[in-house]
């Protein structure tokens, strides 16, 4: 009997909706979007955990069988994988530069040893400082390639384990058997392989590519430490040789044989400083479109200044004359500020990229001192220009050519002669020049002759030497002066055009006091400046600075602290720093109180007390970080310290939290006239210990914080700057008391008396010979209640003589009674 099946029709119909359920939930599971942290939390779950896990669809005896939703969600999760591995791929940094310039780099070193660093290489000092710029530039540059290779490496690793997780899963898929009910998943796994495929080989092209970067790269750190080596050997044997004759007796100058021509000589030269700071450029192309646009900025930020000067100022001419550079030339002056800070804009620049700035700004120089200096001063600032040119550009050359030697010689006889009409010149002109340019010119008279003197005795080296140092390093000194007088000139011209007062300009004692503090400030920058390019042109500013910091950094033991000198250094040098801050800050902050006088809600005041504990407390703690010192023992120290402000320090932490409270409360005001103590006058300063009090007698009162706030104190100006005057007037017995009325009211409706308050005129007091009138009315300004008082009474007194109104004076009538005197004498007398 055959079996009784149901009808195929009947089954499909029954199967339709199972079919669309599990249709739709397929498309659920396979298009179900996932966070990537559930995709890696899933692939961790989903993956194998060894080769022979291999996953098949009759694998049901081993674990549990994974269904074919699972697996095309796991298809997913790794072509999401994929994809963001090739986009961190297309994301690593480009290497072909790096391949580019490591082979230029090998080669320039490759030279340097052959040809600089033999044996029999004549190289000079400068040559060799040139090197060792070039080398520790070159040491920079592969470091930082090597930081971005080695962060590569570790995303590479990273990249590597998704790779690798990836190939085992399509490994072990390889035993599943096509059918009709995987096509679907088979297809979306082929996709899978061929993008892991790319990716893969992506992956390998650019590893390698890495790999061989980081071999070259750790191939040229060892060329260049053992260079640098070699190079700071050869210069210390040069430093110790340099007192050494090294070329014959001027009287022996016949006996100088040279290898090479001379013109030979310059043209290596050239070539080998052309080559060397093109390859120095082409690193700093950023660093010079960062000095092309701060030119702009600067150039067309004083010619805007300048233009509204002239539009908005009415005394822009009084103004402008005190530019006298900026107003000649905006374009010189924002080209020597320019130019004297070029240099130390750069990291070890080569020798002929610090000579082209020196060499402008000597040129700029020369086109703003025309219009101060007169004809002979600057036919010797020409002479001087040309002996610069000749040092600067003998200092370029590479070998020991003993051929320099008469024409330097030459030169530095050329400026003694220069120097000694130029002292001549400042005792006659005293007005023309800076005070401190004796000095200066004594420094290079003195340096010249030194250098002649080396020449004549066979030490060509270090004749040549002072000679380039003493030419480079006056000239730089000179245009570094006029480069702070354009500084000044610009802030000066700024301050003025930030009055709100158009028709206001600066005050002559303010700006001479604001002009000595600006000029200690940049000269004592333009002096480091100036040091520092000495050092350089004397070639020792490296190992000058090794050896410096070999002894700050060296750590001494006492007890059982252990320290180093540089850590004391920087934690003093902070603490100054700070303090000339918070000095700086407070005196530009009076400056800007004594323009507000009248408005004393917009004045600082006593606040800039904070302002200046702010900045000594910053500088405090950042001295303390940055010396390294160790926050117990400085525990200790404040301890201790506490110890002594109970037992002796009472009345300076008084003084200390009153300068403080003041500061808060505002009670005072610099500017406030005041009376404290007996004395009066108006507050020049409030300081953390003590306040300055400016007496009206030109007498400073120095009052320490604690009595301000212990002691009565008077404000006259604390809410405003109004104040009542009171006047007493007599008037003679039987005057009309109705007219002296009338004339005193007269009198005091005038300006710069206020109407409200209404003025009063009250009969005070029946004297001894006057009737006294009390005079009272308001000035708005406290300053000029004097002024007002003595023209009312001036006034007062003339319309009481033109009146006929007799103001008396105290009168006495003395009365002498006389008595006669007996001859005779008292009886007690006669016995």
């Amino acid at each position: 009997m055959r079996p009784n099946f149901p009808s195929s029709t009947t089954g499909a119909k029954k199967g339709i909706p199972y079919l669309f359920i599990g249709t739709v939930w397929l498309l659920f599971m396979a298009f179900m979007p996932t966070t990537n942290a559930q995709n890696s939390s899933q692939l961790f779950y989903l993956l194998p955990k060894a080769a022979s896990d291999t996953v098949t669809l009759a694998d049901s005896s081993v674990r549990k069988p994974i269904s074919i939703e699972q697996r095309i969600q796991q298809n997913q999760q790794f072509l999401n994988t994929v994809q963001e591995i090739k986009a961190g791929l297309m994301k690593a940094p480009d290497t072909a530069f790096m391949q580019n310039q490591i082979p230029v780099i090998e080669l320039v070193l490759q030279r340097i040893r052959e040809q600089s660093l033999a044996e029999q290489s004549t190289v000079n000092l400068r040559f060799l400082n040139e090197l060792e710029n070039l080398i520790i530039g070159y040491n920079q540059q592969v470091n930082k390639w090597q930081q971005q290779i080695d962060a590569k490496a570790i995303d590479f690793i990273e990249l590597g384990k998704k790779l690798n997780r990836i190939q085992e899963f399509l490994d072990q898929e390889k035993s599943l058997v096509v059918t009709d009910g995987l096509q679907a998943y088979f297809e979306q796994k082929e996709i899978l392989q061929q993008r892991f495929s790319s990716v893969d080989s992506m992956y390998a092209t650019k590893r390698m590519a890495g790999l061989r970067i980081q071999t070259q790269l750790s191939g040229i750190k060892i060329q260049l430490n053992e260079l640098l080596e070699s190079v700071r050997s050869r210069q210390t044997s040069f430093r110790r040789d340099l007192l050494k004759r090294d070329s014959p007796y001027l009287w022996q100058s016949h006996a100088i044989t040279s290898e090479k021509p001379f013109s030979q000589v310059i043209e290596e030269t050239l070539i080998l400083n052309r080559v060397i700071l093109r390859h120095y450029l082409e690193t700093k192309y950023g660093w010079l479109m960062l000095v092309v646009v701060i030119f702009i900025m600067v150039y067309f930020g004083i010619r805007n200044m300048i233009g509204k000067i002239y539009r908005t100022k009415d005394f822009s001419n009084l103004i402008l004359d005190r530019s006298k550079y900026l107003r000649y030339s905006p374009f010189l002056g924002a080209a020597l500020i320019l130019l004297a800070i070029g240099p130390y804009l750069f990291s070890f620049p080569p020798y002929l990229l610090i000579l082209s700035f020196l060499f402008g700004s000597i040129l700029v120089t020369t086109f703003l001192i025309r219009i101060v200096l007169d004809r002979q001063s600057m036919l010797l600032w020409y002479l001087m220009v040309v002996s610069f040119f000749v040092f600067g550009a003998s200092n370029l050359i590479t070998q020991l050519a003993q051929q320099e030697k008469w024409y330097l010689m030459g030169f530095s006889i050329l400026g003694i002669g220069i120097g000694y009409r130029l002292l001549k010149l400042i005792k006659e002109k005293q007005e023309l020049f800076p005070v401190n340019l004796p000095y200066l010119v004594y420094f290079f008279i003195g340096m010249q002759l030194l250098a002649v003197g080396c020449q004549i005795i066979g030490r060509f080296s270090l004749g040549k030497l002072l000679g380039i140092a003493s030419t480079l390093s006056t000239m730089q000194g000179i245009s570094l002066y006029v480069f702070v007088l354009v500084l000044m000139e610009a802030i000066y011209l700024q301050s003025e055009l930030s009055k709100e007062n158009q028709k206001d300009y600066a005050n002559y004692l303010n700006y001479q006091a604001i002009y000595s503090r600006l000029k200690k400030i940049f000269s004592f920058l333009a002096l480091l400046m100036w040091l520092y390019l000495l050092l350089v042109n004397f070639s020792v500013n490296q190992a000058l600075a090794d050896l410096v910091l070999a002894f700050l950094q060296e750590t001494r033991t006492i007890g059982n602290t252990s320290f180093t000198y540089g850590s004391i250094l920087v934690f003093f040098l902070l603490i100054w720093i700070s303090s000339v801050l918070a000095k700086n800050i407070a005196y530009f902050a009076s400056i800007r109180d004594s323009q507000n006088l009248q408005q004393r809600n917009k004045r600082l005041g006593s606040s800039i007390l904070l302002i200046r504990l702010a900045i000594l407390t910053l500088g405090f703690f950042l001295a303390v970080t940055a010396s390294g010192l160790s926050l117990d023992k400085l525990a200790i120290v404040l301890g201790a310290l506490s110890v002594g402000i109970g037992f002796g320090l009472q009345t300076i932490v008084n003084n200390l939290v009153s300068g403080i409270i003041l500061a808060f409360e505002r009670p005072i005001q610099i500017g406030d006239v005041i009376e404290v103590g007996g004395r009066s006058g108006i507050v020049k300063d409030v300081g953390i210990r003590s306040s300055t009090l400016q007496a009206y007698d030109g007498s400073e009162v120095i009052i320490p914080n604690g009595d301000l706030l212990s002691q009565h104190l008077v404000n006259w100006t604390l809410s405003d700057k109004s104040r009542r005057v009171e006047l007493l007037v007599g008037v003679a017995y039987g005057s009309d008391l109705e007219k002296v009325h009338a004339i005193i009211e007269k009198i005091i409706a005038q300006d710069g008396i206020l109407s409200f308050p209404v003025p009063n005129i009250l009969v005070h007091n029946f004297g001894d010979s006057a009737v006294e009138f009390r005079i009272l009315f308001w000035v708005a300004n406290f300053d000029q209640w004097l002024q007002v008082k003595n023209k009312v009474l001036r006034e007062i007194y003339l319309a009481f003589a033109r009146e006929n109104i007799e103001i008396p004076f105290p009168q006495r009538d003395v009365h002498l009674k006389h008595k006669e005197v007996t001859k005779h004498p008292p009886a007690s007398e006669l016995e």
